[in-house]
């Protein structure tokens, strides 16, 4: 008779140990309250030859108002074009900014690489890079105006590599 009773003793302890849990748990994050947004870094590049200024101008200001200022902008640091009005009005709305420019320039305040990685020669694979660097560091990333093709097969690899996607602007 004691062991039937250890038996269903052991049994009941089972039992009660068991922790019964929910099929699905679901959690609720309140944007404003956890900071969701905190760090999101979007990259902002184009063709040299758009000059859609009040776009691009636009489009930033609605990037501030959604996010605030715990976004970081990023390009690739080109002195014409698109990348050009995307510096400028990045600093002046008051929002984090970096470029990952050509390792054959110098580094300047808002450079994105080490010391080290600037003031070498030429290369022409340099601006493959600069992609390489761009969908590493960033969350989201908008294209203005047109890509070069050769440009685009290599940046599309980047893409599907890093499971990433692109939203093309014209």
């Amino acid at each position: 008779m004691k062991n039937v009773q250890k038996k269903t003793d052991i049994m009941y302890k089972r039992k009660k140990l068991k922790e019964v849990r929910p099929k699905y748990t679901y959690k609720i994050k309140s944007f404003k309250s956890t900071n969701y947004y905190n760090n999101m870094n979007i990259a902002l590049i184009g063709s040299i030859k758009y000059e859609g200024v009040r776009d691009i101008r636009d489009f930033i200001f609605k990037i501030k108002n959604k996010f605030g200022e715990n976004c970081n902008i990023i390009t690739r640091g080109n002195v014409e074009g698109c990348e050009k009005y995307v510096k400028k009005y990045a600093i002046d709305f008051g929002l984090r900014y970096t470029e990952y420019n050509p390792a054959n320039t110098n580094k300047n305040l808002y450079s994105g690489m080490t010391d080290d990685y600037y003031g070498r020669p030429f290369h022409p694979t340099q601006k493959l890079h600069q992609y390489d660097c761009i969908v590493k560091h960033s969350d989201k990333i908008f294209y203005f105006g047109g890509i070069i093709p050769s440009e685009k097969r290599h940046f599309e690899k980047l893409l599907k590599r890093f499971g990433k996607t692109v939203v093309y602007l014209h």
